[in-house]
């Protein structure tokens, strides 16, 4: 049997300022809120019908940050979906690198920060499939 990759876990300060930055940034959505089964971590993750597992989720905890990500990376359908990603994160103040083609392996791509300073990478044209 193959592992497979289910999450990542990152700290933030404030959950309900996260949640909103990945809902309306990056398409994710709280999938399990720990805190109501008194838990300590909100999960989130793109729509998934309810008979199926998310193929990913982020498990957000709140506290200090102390440890920033280097970055998580957002594929995108096209180089204009890249720049609308960009436009937006100028409009909110928290665009990190503006569009660029890096070509080769890295692909056409831009980065925004959230709240805490984690980058979230959004990319056109990364070669990831057949790797």
């Amino acid at each position: 049997m193959t592992a497979r990759f289910t999450h990542i876990t990152f700290t933030v300060s404030n959950f309900e300022r996260s949640i909103d930055f990945y809902r309306d940034v990056c398409g994710v959505d709280v999938v399990r809120d720990r805190r109501l089964e008194q838990g300590t971590s909100v999960w989130l993750g793109p729509q998934t019908p309810a008979d199926h597992l998310p193929p990913y989720v982020f498990v957000l905890v709140e506290g200090a940050v102390e440890n920033r990500l280097d970055h998580l990376a957002f594929q995108c359908d096209s180089r204009d979906e890249v720049d609308a990603k960009a436009d937006l994160g100028r409009r909110l103040g928290v665009l990190a690198q503006d569009s660029r083609d890096d070509g080769g392996s890295v692909g056409y791509h831009c980065k925004l920060s959230d709240p805490d300073g984690h980058l979230v990478e959004f990319t056109h044209g990364q070669p990831i499939q057949g790797i």
